[in-house]
């Protein structure tokens, strides 16, 4: 047969299977131009080129897109191969009447490289193209996201397209040589009968749903008992992997086992759409829960990916206010009486000689230590089990009743068994009792947060916080001198703050360095809100930037499984359905039935995924907490909002494939 008859079934055969072969090209081009971009943005000079950062973080950020990149090329390789087993699958039945019809096994070979090639040049070609005109664009949103002044020209990365090309190359080559070999194994009379192969009723595969709910019941177990930021670290990854583990066991024996509940309803089980829809789902769940279960893996990474990115945006005003809640910023040590309010001085005439005007000056002096709790007692962390056992650490402040009065300004007394107490960790209450160093202290109120807050260093948000106000300063001495610890009774940490009546220049900003450097304070200790608000939007923005791209790969892929396995359920149970018709089903019932089976279907992975996320939330905020500070009430606004707007997605893709799914039954030819 000649090349041109095989080139024209090549192109009839694209044209009668394009409802499927669309959707897959689409997909195909989408992943060949996200992996395009995040390969072209890692190398751009705009970011970060041969070692020179175009701003601060950008390595960071160039890293973060290099990883992301690595990701969505497992991604790809595992999802081109799942849409490829489709479109396959669904042409064997044509590729079984070419062998009919007497086509040579070499004929058939020629027909897919063909299909292939095209698909390939397709996906390849327009996902460059559109890769590269995106690239610029995605280049303005990151610029615009970590709030840095947007950059003029154009970069073409050339290490980006042989990254790209040498992938997708490979990709859709491994493709064509598994279609070979699946259509030239197989007869062609059994190609063509491919669609009617009967098939039993499945059984309850018993050890796989008790293996499901042991590993989902240890997943939800280990996420709800991480209390602190150390255990979050150490369960977080066992508890997805147990989880995933869960959701493949269910979906494949659990869904059968309450399908056959279902069938020994006979209340529920003997109306026509729940007869119809049971029997259709009892038979098809052998194929369907393997994607029933990939759908709600994906749809909670998606979940997961936008809660963390949405919280990291709401919160990185707050996270800066914390960490700097003045607009200059001096934080140091000092080993004598006296020596902090010196530098205060110091401080307040560079500011006057460089003419920056103050609205507020705030001069704060106190100890800290680390101490761990255990049993109910609080006792000097020990430095050898510092870094092995973070859950039980704390960060304690520790100030004068003297002290505190002068800032909050009050005229609180103390009696010598009695304390102030802040905690993030711990609601405390007057009358509650607290072993500090082995004495035990009556708890006669909590510190007033406002006026103590300056002493808190936000980059040791891994660790839980206290404040500690006692009665005088000889007693905190005395304390810290019994538990063995050597302490300069001078020694103080200092914390001296201004607000400004306007945003510094980077020359008075430099100049106000190099002033206080004169005075003898060391210019590292000086921090500028506005400097370090830009470095925390590059940081925090970049991963905000990358997690996005993530959850919209996974969104596409949801969709596109959604969408492939509708089509296929449509196409197998065309016949089902033809059947009932003939025997009396009417159109009406027929839509009810399918209503009732594919919002099943549907929305189980969904209601699994939200599940998955809700038990997790606690766990994850814990591991956020590692990057910056996150209160439990924006993160979970953040799952609601983000669970909300991806429902109305997945309803939206639901009213599209269940229109498709019923055209496909209700066909009569």
């Amino acid at each position: 047969m000649n090349h041109k008859l095989l080139t024209k079934f090549v192109f009839s055969g694209m044209q009668k299977n394009k409802k499927t072969l669309i959707p897959y090209l689409l997909a195909g081009t989408m992943t060949v131009m996200i992996y395009y971009i995040l390969q072209s943005l890692a190398h751009c000079p705009y970011i970060y080129k041969d070692g020179v950062e175009a701003f601060y973080g950008a390595q960071l950020i160039s890293i973060l897109l290099e990883i992301s990149g690595q990701i969505v090329a497992v991604f790809a390789t595992v999802f081109l191969f799942y849409t490829n087993q489709f479109m396959i699958r669904a042409r064997k039945k044509e590729m079984g009447l070419y062998g009919v019809l007497g086509m040579s096994k070499k004929n058939i070979t020629y027909i897919l490289a063909a299909e292939s090639l095209i698909h390939a040049l397709t996906s390849i070609i327009t996902g460059i193209m559109m890769g590269t005109f995106l690239n610029k664009l995605m280049l303005l949103i990151l610029y615009k996201i970590i709030n840095q002044p947007l950059v003029n020209g154009l970069f073409f990365s050339v290490e980006a397209l042989k990254s790209t090309l040498v992938l997708f190359v490979i990709l859709f080559a491994v493709s064509l040589i598994y279609n070979v070999a699946s259509i030239r194994v197989g007869k062609p009379i059994a190609l063509l009968q491919s669609d009617r192969t009967g098939e039993k009723e499945p059984k309850v595969k018993v050890p796989v749903f008790i293996l499901g709910i042991i590993t989902l019941t240890a997943g939800y177990k280990l996420a709800l008992s991480a209390k602190s930021i150390g255990g979050a670290v150490n369960i977080l990854f066992v508890s997805i992997l147990l989880v995933v583990i869960a959701t493949y066991c269910l979906f494949t024996a659990g869904s059968i086992f309450i399908l056959k509940c279902m069938k020994k309803n006979p209340k529920f089980y003997y109306k026509t759409k729940n007869f119809i829809s049971v029997s259709n789902l009892m038979f098809r769940m052998k194929h369907n829960a393997a994607g029933l279960a990939s759908i709600c893996v994906l749809s909670t990474g998606v979940i997961l990916l936008l809660t963390c990115g949405f919280s990291l945006m709401m919160l990185i005003g707050k996270n800066i206010d914390d960490r700097y809640p003045t607009d200059i910023k001096v934080a140091e040590t000092v080993s004598e009486a006296g020596k902090g309010m010196d530098d205060f001085v110091t401080m307040n005439k560079a500011l006057q000689q460089d003419g920056i005007v103050t609205t507020d000056q705030i001069y704060r002096q106190y100890r800290n230590i680390m101490v761990t709790e255990k049993d109910g007692k609080q006792k000097i962390a020990d430095p050898d089990t510092f870094d092995s056992d973070i859950a039980s650490d704390i960060v304690t402040y520790l100030l004068s009743a003297a002290d505190y009065n002068e800032y909050a300004d009050m005229n609180l007394t103390l009696k010598d068994d009695e304390i102030l107490i802040y905690s993030s960790g711990k609601e405390w209450k007057k009358g509650d009792n607290l072993n500090f160093m082995g004495k035990e202290y009556t708890v006669a109120g909590e510190a007033e947060y406002s006026a103590i807050r300056y002493i808190i260093d936000s980059t040791m948000s891994i660790f839980e916080r206290e404040i500690l106000v006692f009665p005088d300063d000889e007693q905190i001495c005395a304390l810290m001198a019994e538990a063995g610890q050597r302490v300069n009774p001078d020694e103080y940490e200092v914390f001296i703050g201004y607000q400004l009546e306007k945003a510094l220049t980077e020359e008075q900003m430099e100049t106000v360095r190099a002033l206080m450097e004169l005075g003898g304070l060391n210019r590292e200790a000086i921090r500028f809100k506005s400097e370090e608000m830009s470095a925390f939007y590059s940081i925090y923005g970049g991963i905000f930037f990358v997690g996005m791209f993530l959850a919209a790969l996974f969104l596409m892929a949801t969709v596109m499984i959604i969408y492939y396995k509708q089509m296929s359920e449509g196409y197998e149970d065309q016949k089902r359905f033809q059947i009932l018709s003939n025997v009396g089903l009417t159109e009406k019932e027929a839509k009810e039935s399918i209503r009732t089976q594919v919002m099943l279907l549907f929305y189980l992975p969904v209601a699994a995924a939200i599940m998955h996320m809700i038990v997790a939330s606690s766990v994850v905020r814990l591991f956020l907490r590692m990057i910056l500070i996150v209160d439990t009430f924006t993160f979970n606004m953040a799952i609601a909002i983000v669970s909300m707007i991806f429902l109305v997605i997945y309803t939206i893709v639901y009213k599209i494939t269940s229109r498709e799914y019923y055209k496909i039954v209700n066909r009569k030819d």
